[in-house]
C-alpha cells in the first residue's frame, strides 16, 4: 500500500482492519477486601485500533517519507517511540531531517517493496511474513534498530530453515546473518547445521550458485560435511563452478582474459579442498569426463593424482602430500551416507512399541578406505534403544546382588564383532532424521572417533535425542518423528576408518 501526500487528509476512504480484533472491554476484579471494589479496565484492543486508523486514515500526519517514487504520510511520535534511529534522526537537531517535513530514505529495491508492511508494522504491531520478504524485512528492522521486529522475523526464519532450502533462500538467509555475527548465533549456526548436513538438498535449490567462494572453500573443508561420497561432493562442486562461470560470461564489464583468470582462481580456491584420496579408482577415472576439466585441467589432474598415489599405497608421496599446507585434510574421510559405509534403521509406530526394546542390525565395511590394503570387511552389530536402557537384577555369586537399573536415554550400542583385531581409529557418526514444514531431513548429528581393539569392543552413544522429547511426543509431537503419520523414527550410522593419514585438526566453520 502506498499513499500521496495530497490525500493526506483521508477523507472518504474505507479503514482497513489490520486483524485487530473488535474492541471489548475487559473487567478484572482485583480487590482483596469485600468492601472496597477496585477493577482493571482493559481497553487496549480499541486503543490499537485507533492507532492503526491514524495509518489507515493518514490523520494528522506531520511528515512524509519519501521510498523510492512512492510517499508515505507518518507521524514523528509513532516513529520515534518504535525505532532508536528514527528517534535520533527525527528528534536530535544535529540532524538535518529533524527540522524536515519530506525525508527521503534510501532503501535497496527489495526493501523498498516491503516498506509499507514496515511501517504498517509500527502501527498496528502485526505483520505478513513470507520467504521472500522475511529477509528485506529483516533488514530495514535492523537498519532502524526495531529489536522487536527483528526477534519475529529470526523466529520465523528458525521455524522455516527446511523449507527456505528448498525453495531458494539458505544461502542468502546465511550470509546475510554471518554478516551480523554473533547477533544471530543461534540462527546462523541453525543454518550451518543444515548446509553441512544436507549439502544435497541444498546444492539443488536455485540460489545455490550465490553462495559465496570464501564460504564454499571454508564448507569444503569441513569433515562433518554429511555427503553420500566424495565423488558426488565434486559432482556438486562442478555445478556451482559451471554456474558461476556463466555468470562471469556475461558479465559485459570482464574481458575474455579476465574471466578466465577469475574462473580459473574459482576453481583452485575450491578444488583443492576436495579430498580425491577418498574416491575409488574407478572414480578417480571416471572424473577425467567430467565438464570442468575442459577448464584448467592440469591443476585438477594434479589433485586427482594425490588420489591415486593414495589408493596406490604410495607412502613417501602420501606424507609429502599430508605434511604440505593445502594437504593436511586430504586423507581425512567426511561422512559419507553411501552403503558402503553406513546402515539405516527405522522404527516403525514408534508411539506403540514397549519401553526399553531395543533394534539390532548388522553390517560390513571396508578396514582402510584405500582400496589396495589387503584387510578383511568389519563386521558390526549396531543396536538402537529408542526408549531407554534395563538393566535386570542379577545375583552374584560372590559379593552382593547387582539390582535392577534403568537408564532414561536413547541410545545407540555399536559393537566390532571381530575378536581379533590390533587397535584401530574409527570414525561413527549417528545421524537421526527430523521433520519440518512437511521437508525431511538431517536434524541431529552425534559424531565422535573411537578405537577398537580385542579388548575394548563396544561404544554406547547416550542421548541422542532428548529422552523427554520422545516420551511425551503424544503431548509434544516431536520433531524427530517422521513419516505419513509421524510416528516412525528414522537413523542412520556410518562408520568410516580413520588411518595413520588422517587429521586430527577440524577447521572452524567460522566467518571472520
Amino acid at each position: 500500500m502506498s499513499f500521496n501526500s495530497s490525500n493526506s487528509s483521508g477523507k472518504g476512504e474505507e479503514v482497513e482492519d489490520y486483524g485487530l480484533e473488535t474492541p471489548k472491554m475487559e473487567v478484572d476484579d482485583q480487590s482483596q477486601d469485600p468492601t472496597i471494589s477496585v477493577q482493571v479496565m482493559n481497553n487496549s484492543s480499541s486503543v490499537l485500533k485507533k492507532i492503526a486508523n491514524l495509518y489507515a486514515e493518514q490523520l494528522m500526519s506531520d511528515i512524509i517519507l519519501v521510498v523510492g517514487e512512492q510517499q508515505y504520510p507518518a507521524h514523528r511520535v509513532i516513529l520515534c517511540a518504535s525505532s532508536d534511529v528514527f528517534q535520533v534522526m527525527l528528534m536530535n537537531p544535529e540532524w538535518n531531517e529533524c527540522r524536515k517535513r519530506v525525508i527521503e530514505l534510501v532503501e535497496e529495491p527489495c526493501c523498498e517493496a516491503v516498506f509499507p508492511q514496515f511501517l504498517k508494522y509500527l502501527y498496528v504491531g502485526k505483520i505478513d511474513i513470507s520467504l521472500s520478504t522475511v529477509m528485506p524485512m529483516l533488514a530495514l528492522a535492523h537498519k532502524y534498530n526495531v529489536k522487536d521486529l527483528v526477534d519475529l522475523c529470526v523466529h520465523y526464519m528458525m521455524k522455516h530453515i527446511a523449507k527456505a532450502a528448498t525453495q531458494g533462500f539458505l544461502v542468502s538467509w546465511l550470509q546475510y546473518t554471518i554478516a551480523f555475527s554473533p547477533q544471530h548465533r543461534d540462527l546462523t549456526e541453525a543454518l550451518k547445521r543444515f548446509l553441512k548436513w544436507n549439502l544435497e538438498i541444498v546444492s539443488e535449490s536455485k540460489d545455490f550458485v550465490e553462495l559465496d567462494v570464501s564460504v564454499m572453500a571454508i564448507l569444503l573443508q569441513q569433515n562433518d560435511l554429511v555427503v553420500s561420497s566424495e565423488y558426488k561432493l565434486f559432482g556438486i562442486l562442478q555445478n556451482w563452478l559451471l554456474q558461476r562461470k556463466e555468470l562471469l560470461d556475461n558479465d559485459d564489464s570482464l574481458t575474455t582474459e579476465e574471466r578466465e583468470e577469475h574462473f580459473n582462481a574459482l576453481m583452485e580456491q575450491t578444488v583443492i579442498h576436495i579430498r580425491f584420496a577418498m574416491m575409488t579408482p574407478r572414480e578417480l577415472a571416471h572424473l577425467l569426463i567430467f565438464p570442468l576439466l575442459e577448464y584448467n585441467k592440469e591443476f585438477v589432474v594434479q589433485r586427482m593424482a594425490i588420489g591415486m598415489s593414495y589408493q596406490s599405497g604410495q607412502e613417501e608421496r602420501v606424507q609429502e602430500v599430508r605434511n604440505s599446507p593445502d594437504g593436511c585434510l586430504q586423507f581425512t574421510p567426511r561422512l559419507y551416507s553411501n552403503d558402503t559405509w553406513s546402515i539405516s534403521k527405522i522404527v516403525n509406530n514408534f508411539d506403540m512399541i514397549e519401553k526399553y526394546s531395543n533394534y539390532v542390525t548388522c553390517f560390513f565395511t571396508p578396514g582402510n578406505i584405500a582400496e589396495t590394503e589387503d584387510e578383511q570387511p568389519f563386521t558390526w552389530e549396531v543396536e538402537f534403544f529408542p526408549r531407554g536402557i534395563k538393566y535386570n537384577k542379577a545375583k552374584m555369586v560372590w559379593g552382593e546382588d547387582v539390582p535392577e537399573v534403568s537408564i532414561n536415554t536413547v541410545r545407540v550400542r555399536v559393537t566390532c564383532k571381530h575378536l581379533q583385531v590390533d587397535e584401530k581409529r574409527f570414525k561413527i557418526a549417528c545421524l537421526i532424521t527430523g521433520v519440518q514444514n512437511k521437508i525431511n531431513h538431517i536434524l541431529t548429528l552425534h559424531e565422535r572417533t573411537e578405537y577398537f581393539s580385542s579388548k575394548s569392543r563396544v561404544v554406547n552413544i547416550d542421548n541422542l535425542i532428548p529422552y523427554d522429547e520422545l516420551a511425551l511426543s503424544s503431548i509434544n509431537l516431536s520433531p524427530h518423528l517422521v513419516g505419513p503419520n509421524r510416528n516412525n523414527l528414522e537413523l542412520q550410522v556410518i562408520i568410516v576408518p580413520m588411518g595413520p593419514y588422517t587429521c586430527r585438526y577440524t577447521p572452524s566453520f567460522d566467518f571472520k
